[in-house]
């Protein structure tokens, strides 16, 4: 019984000695649409500012470890105000979120890099937002006075990535790839003239760096 017992606490202290700590910053880009229902026709929104956020990571074996980050992101949509008269004029609406996504993340370790895949869920909550046209040529944007009874401030959803990261003396570099699906919806059905879904679609890609913290 000792003996089992001596045996498991080495083997933890062994994982704890070969574990990966990483915290870091990334940036990123993010393209962005609203699948509404009923349908509404509307237009990818590319976003007029970078993403910024810091990131996580924690490894205790060597193919399976955790990510997570603390993300200011600027998701939305644009729509076509009237096709007939005004052509190609489009309302956009860009929300700002601060999103926390969790995931588990496999790598797999190569000569030169690391090749990785994220998969976890995230929550969000809506900072701010912004409206506008370009009727006048050019993008007006002014914020909207969020109403509790219309507008979700929470969204959460499913998000997954594949990147590649490259390991130096100073610290990792990373870039990679992700698609999201909000589970929740931007508008509340229940308000007057809301549709009945408007869940979040989008994907982008971000890069970091990453300082590793030395285990004793």
């Amino acid at each position: 019984m000792h003996r089992t017992f001596l045996t498991l606490l080495i083997s933890i202290f062994a994982l704890c000695a070969n574990s990966q700590t990483y915290v870091g910053i990334k940036t990123g880009y993010t393209m962005s649409d609203i699948s509404f229902k009923p349908v509404v026709n509307t237009r990818f929104l590319f976003a007029h500012s970078f993403d910024i956020g810091l990131v996580f990571k924690h490894y205790n074996l060597t193919y399976i470890g955790f990510q997570a980050e603390a993300y200011i992101v600027n998701r939305g949509y644009r729509q076509p105000i009237d096709l007939a008269e005004l052509g190609d004029t489009l309302y956009k609406r860009v929300n700002t979120y601060l999103e926390i996504p969790m995931f588990m993340q496999v790598r797999y370790n190569l000569k030169i890099f690391t090749i990785h895949a994220n998969v976890g869920p995230y929550i969000a909550y809506l900072l701010k937002a912004r409206e506008g046209d370009n009727s006048t040529e050019k993008f007006v944007m002014q914020n909207i006075n969020l109403n509790i009874l219309r507008d979700n401030r929470i969204d959460y959803g499913l998000l997954g990535g594949i990147g590649i990261s490259t390991n130096f003396k100073w610290g990792s570099i990373y870039a990679e790839g992700r698609i999201g699906y909000g589970f929740g919806d931007l508008f509340k059905h229940t308000y007057s003239g809301m549709p009945k879904e408007s869940k979040a679609i989008f994907q982008g890609v971000n890069m970091g760096y990453l300082y590793r913290f030395k285990s004793k």
